[in-house]
């Protein structure tokens, strides 16, 4: 398969296309997805970069944010069909902890092996497109907005940033909670 693969950290000349990195097969309680979108974050940046602490396992596909069909399940997959759209979490709330894209191969690939705790079902009327975008953007609006911050009907809240998109989900999120939101997107 074709992917994006980091062997080092470096600056951005250190991500090779390789044309033919080997296809992810499924363990017994993983899937495998063909990527449909998967979008540039922050984060992969911050892997490609290096972080202090955390020692990313090499080669790297990075790729945090990501949608697309699975094309095969694991022999003890039963709740996942081929076929079924679906968009990543990339957060290991279940294992040792990290991201896909980070400490497991993520979805800057044509396949992905994904371990089925990460899967959320996307609906029909949800593009793959939007549905790469969510993740980690809502993901941490949603931790600083209402595990944090818990943010309440009639609670005042300042969003800094809000033209970014963290801060666009941060206002969302405020104004679905009923808090009267102010958004700034500038300093000018």
């Amino acid at each position: 398969m074709k992917a994006a693969v980091i062997h080092e950290h470096g600056g951005p000349g250190s991500i090779k296309i390789d044309p033919a990195f080997p296809d992810p097969r499924p363990g017994p309680t993983d899937v495998v997805i063909k990527v449909r979108a998967t979008t540039l974050n922050y984060h992969d940046i911050f892997t490609r970069r290096g972080m202090p602490g955390i020692k990313v396992p090499m080669p790297c596909i990075m790729g945090v944010d990501f949608a697309g069909d699975i094309v095969e399940t694991g022999s003890a997959v039963t709740d996942w069909k081929v076929g079924a759209r679906v968009m990543v979490d990339p957060v290991d709330r279940v294992g040792p902890g990290g991201l896909l894209g980070e400490m497991w191969h993520g979805g800057l690939a044509e396949y992905c092996r994904v371990p089925t705790h990460h899967l959320v079902t996307l609906p029909d009327d949800v593009s793959y497109e939007a549905a790469a975008c969510l993740p980690v953007a809502y993901g941490t609006a949603v931790r600083m907005m209402h595990t944090i911050g818990e943010v309440r009907r009639g609670d005042k809240v300042l969003i800094l940033g809000a033209s970014g998109g963290v801060g666009t989900c941060c206002v969302q999120l405020g104004k679905l909670a009923g808090a009267e939101v102010i958004a700034c997107a500038s300093s000018e």
